[in-house]
Parts: C-alpha cells; sequence; structure tokens
C-alpha cells in the first residue's frame, strides 16, 4: 500500500500494584508495518484470561499481516475476531483448566488515512483529531453503559457504580459474538490511544484529552499514563498502545514510509504439523531391555576327572584281555600247535621249565612260540598296571581332592544413579522424535508441571503455538510443585518458548525452519530408500 500518512506508536503494558492480579491478562499489538494495533483484557483467572488475549492478538495479527492490499479491511478485521472468538470459545471447552476464558479487544488498522475500528467489550479507542476534539470511538460492552445509553445512569453514577467493570459481551463466551465495527476517515495531526480498562479507571476523558494534545512522543504519554496510573493505586493490569499520525516529511525521514505490501513471516494454524526429526535413530542406553543384561556369558565350568564321567580311556575295562597274546596278530600257522590236551599241555609246561624270563632250552620254534606267548603276558601285566594307576588316580581326585570351581562374573544391573531426571530426559527425546504421537497419547490427562511442560512442547513442535502457551503457562503456574533435580531445565525451556510464543515474527521464523528440517529428513529418507 502507499500512504501520505506516517505512523509514529509506542506501547506500555503492566500488570499494575493489585496482589489479586500477580500476572498481566492484557496483551497488546504494535505493527505500524502493516498499520495494525490492538489492545485485549484477558478474563477468566489469571492463566485462562492470558491465553485468552493472547489469542486474540495473534489471530488478529495474522489476520493483517497477511492481508491482501485489494482487501476490504472490515471484512478481514469481521472475519479475524470471529475467528478468534470461535478458537477460544473452542479452547475453553476443550481444556478444563482454560475454562470460561474470554477477552475484550479494540483493534485499529490504518492504511492511507482510512482506520478501520473493532470492539468488543469495555477497552476503549480515543482519537483526538487536529482541531483538539477527542472521540471516544467505542462504547463500552457492560451492564453499567448499558443503563447509561438507556437513560436509567448517569455518567457520574456509573463511575461510582460497583459493577461498572461487568461485561456482558467478549471474545470466547458464547459461540458467536456481536461485533462493533466502524470505517473513518483520519487525517494528519490526529493522536490515537487504545487502552484496556485499567488505565481509564484511573485516568479521566479530560486528562486523556491533554496527555494526547501534548507534544511528546508517544513513548512519553505511555510513560506519563503508567505513572498516572501507579500514582492512583493501579488496581487493575494496564496496557496502552499510542498512535501519532502525521503528513510525510514531518518529524520522520520519507524512508521510513511504508511502501507495501510488507513481506512478513506468514503463520497459519491450519499448516501441516512440522517435526524436528534430526534426533531420530539415538540410541538411549536407557531404553535397553533389562533382560538382555542379565543375559551375560558366564565361564565354561571345568569338571574334574572322574565326577561325572570316566575318561574315555577307562572304557578299554569293558573288553576282554587276551590271555596269550593279541588274537588278532597271531600268525595262523601256529594255531593248531596250541590245540593239546590237558596233560599234554601241563606235561610240556613241566619239562621246559616255564620261566618268565624266557626258556634256556627247546628246539627254536617252540622258542619263538614261547617268547611270543611270554611278551603278550608282559604287555598285558603292564597294560594292567596302568589300569590300576588311572583307576587310582580317578578315586584320589573323585574322593580326596576338592572339585575346582571357576567363579563366573558377577551379574550387575545397569542402573542410573538418577531415575527422575532419565525418566524426563526419555519423556523429552520422545516428545522431540514424534510430538503428534505425544500429543495423541497424553493430551487428555496432564497431572504436573512437567507433563505440561512436554505437552506444550510437543504443541510447540507442531506449529499449534496457541495450545503450546496454555500448556506451557500451566506448567509454569506449576513450576513450585516440580521435581528440583527438573524444575531449572523446565523453567529455562518455558522461557524460551515464550519468546517464540509472544512474537508473530519469532513464530514465522520457526515453522520455516521446522519446514526446512522435515524437508532434509525427507529426502535423507528418500536417499535410504533407494
Amino acid at each position: 500500500m502507499k500512504t501520505s500518512l506516517r505512523l509514529e506508536s509506542a506501547s506500555v503494558s503492566d500488570r499494575g500494584l493489585s496482589e489479586k492480579r500477580p500476572q498481566n491478562e492484557d496483551s497488546f499489538l504494535e505493527i505500524p508495518e502493516s498499520g495494525i494495533f490492538a489492545v485485549a483484557d484477558g478474563v477468566g483467572g489469571a492463566q485462562a484470561g492470558e491465553v485468552a488475549s493472547q489469542m486474540a492478538m495473534e489471530i488478529l495479527g495474522e489476520a493483517f499481516i497477511n492481508i491482501d492490499p485489494a482487501a476490504d479491511a472490515e471484512v478481514v478485521m469481521q472475519v479475524a475476531l470471529e475467528r478468534a472468538n470461535s478458537a477460544i470459545h473452542q479452547m475453553s471447552n476443550e481444556l478444563s483448566q482454560l475454562s470460561k476464558m474470554a477477552t475484550t479487544v479494540v483493534a485499529l488498522h490504518l492504511a492511507d488515512g482510512i482506520a478501520t475500528i473493532g470492539h468488543v467489550g469495555d477497552s476503549r479507542l480515543y482519537r483526538r483529531d487536529a482541531d483538539g476534539n477527542l472521540i471516544r470511538e467505542t462504547d463500552d460492552h457492560s451492564m453499567v453503559a448499558d443503563e447509561v445509553r438507556a437513560g436509567r445512569m448517569s455518567e457520574e453514577q456509573a463511575e461510582n457504580h460497583p459493577g461498572k467493570n461487568i461485561i456482558n459481551r467478549a471474545l470466547g463466551a458464547e459461540s458467536t459474538v456481536d461485533i462493533d465495527l466502524k470505517t473513518i476517515m483520519v487525517g494528519h495531526d490526529s493522536t490515537v490511544l487504545i487502552c484496556s480498562d485499567g488505565v481509564t479507571r484511573h485516568i479521566s476523558d479530560g486528562e486523556i484529552n491533554d496527555l494526547l494534545g501534548s507534544a511528546d512522543a508517544p513513548g512519553d504519554i505511555c510513560g506519563r499514563i503508567k505513572d498516572i496510573c501507579y500514582d492512583r493505586g493501579a488496581e487493575d493490569n494496564l496496557t496502552a498502545v499510542v498512535v501519532k499520525v502525521a503528513a510525510l516529511g514531518s518529524g520522520v525521514a520519507d524512508e521510513e514510509t511504508i511502501d507495501g505490501p510488507i513481506d512478513l513471516p506468514s503463520i497459519h494454524d491450519d499448516e501441516e504439523p512440522t517435526i524436528a526429526t534430526a534426533r531420530v535413530g539415538i540410541d538411549d542406553p536407557l531404553e535397553e531391555d533389562e533382560d538382555e543384561l542379565l543375559e551375560l556369558d558366564t565361564a565354561e565350568l571345568v569338571i574334574p576327572s572322574g565326577l561325572d564321567s570316566e575318561p574315555d580311556i577307562l572304557m578299554v575295562a569293558d573288553e576282554p584281555i587276551p590271555e596269550t597274546g593279541d588274537r588278532d596278530t597271531q600268525p595262523t600257522e601256529f594255531a593248531a600247535e596250541f590245540q593239546t590236551t590237558p596233560d599234554e599241555s601241563a606235561s610240556d609246561t613241566a619239562d621246559k621249565g616255564f620261566s618268565m624270563f624266557g626258556n634256556s632250552g627247546g628246539d627254536t620254534a617252540e622258542n619263538e612260540v614261547e617268547s611270543s606267548g611270554l611278551f603278550w603276558k608282559i604287555a598285558s601285566s603292564v597294560g594292567l598296571l596302568l589300569l590300576g594307576s588311572l583307576f587310582g588316580l580317578g578315586a584320589y581326585h573323585l574322593f580326596l581332592v576338592p572339585p575346582t570351581v571357576v567363579e563366573s562374573p558377577s551379574i550387575t544391573k545397569m542402573q542410573s544413579d538418577n531415575i527422575p531426571l532419565n525418566t524426563f530426559e526419555k519423556s523429552r527425546r520422545n516428545v522431540d522424535k514424534d510430538p503428534s504421537d505425544y500429543i495423541a497419547k497424553f493430551a487428555e490427562a496432564p497431572e504436573n508441571c512437567a507433563d505440561y511442560y512436554l505437552l506444550g512442547r510437543a504443541y510447540l513442535l507442531t506449529g499449534e503455538f496457541i495450545k503450546s502457551r496454555a500448556s506451557l503457562g500451566e506448567a509454569r503456574k506449576q513450576h513450585a510443585s516440580c521435581d528440583p533435580i527438573n524444575s531449572k531445565t523446565i523453567e529455562m525451556e518455558i522461557v524460551l518458548a515464550m519468546t517464540v510464543l509472544n512474537d508473530p515474527g519469532n513464530q514465522g521464523v520457526l515453522k520455516k525452519e521446522l519446514d526446512a528440517t522435515k524437508s532434509l529428513s525427507n529426502s535423507a529418507s528418500n536417499t535410504n530408500a533407494k
């Protein structure tokens, strides 16, 4: 878009001084490059109000960051606020911790002197024109304001009414919402204030006129607004956005002119979820099966001889021992000479004068036969002696020597010294590996600080920033009950995540990085498949 006006803006947002409001439930938009400015005041409890107001600002900011230059800004404003209403209402019904959350909203879009205003609730937009006139461009949606408009209550009575802050219209309170929309022309030398009721409860319309009519820069005006509220008790969260509209060439160099459209990161909640999938295939020793740790190889137990079985050499005792030699090697021609009668055999033996060491008499053939028989008798005796020795050794080892016991290695179970830490790390790796799967399994019943943190991390990695903020906010709320081992890690992780979640630009950068990581992972998978 090409504009003959330049915009100078500043903002301030503070939780105030009331102990009843420990967190700032207000949110705001200040994106002069896209001409969009807004304030939202969340209701429904500390965490729920913060989530509702941030959701409204995200959806509204996304719509105008990506607006088509030819689009009707009022139509875009209406669609964006209706979408925000539906999203907040749906989430308040789905998540018990966000039940009944809602938010006010007042939004301004400025382009080439045309101002589009959208409004729900009691946050306000004031405009001071070049002639010094202060115009309240919004009407409060509250019971007291309705009574004033109906003539049943004066402005003075309304200011002091105890129910003046009870609103009857808000984003997310119902499935549908009636949005006040208007389009007006804004000339140069105009100043706009968008603020929550934390400002207007302490600063009157007359004082606002004086502040906007000063020559101070928007940043100085915002600082003055905060100081006044603090001086008067700052009973509520306070947020203000001040926009000064001036002609080109007055005060700021022309190169700051908006000449668009501006190319800023786009953020789409309905895009396909993305996963930081680089950490895949990492072996975690903690995931090792305990049974496998018990399957250790042990040394083979050595059984001493004679304990369970006899040595192989003892098996020869079952064979018949030869009386006169090895029959398999005896010459056949001498077989007949051994077939004698008993008497003859005894007589011959006596005559021959048998000696263990041989016979000194007889013919050569007889001597050879006798020598051969003697040899086998001696061999048999030696064999018997050897067998006896072996039996003796076996008995000695069996009854006298204790068996040698080989100790097997002691079996130890691999166990971490820090179970809570490693359980948390294991869960975090599962989230990074497949955040969508983690959400499907555990989104229904988070129980503690760590559960909400892990769920918020999973939503962040899938690009569901609104749900991520809700879960991380709950984790922060329960931080005091965190396991001390993981407390500091969770605290710092939430801080880093909120840095992304609180800035639409950072969200766009994160989505691009996640998409790039997914593309690299898919390319690697396709390469491996080939």
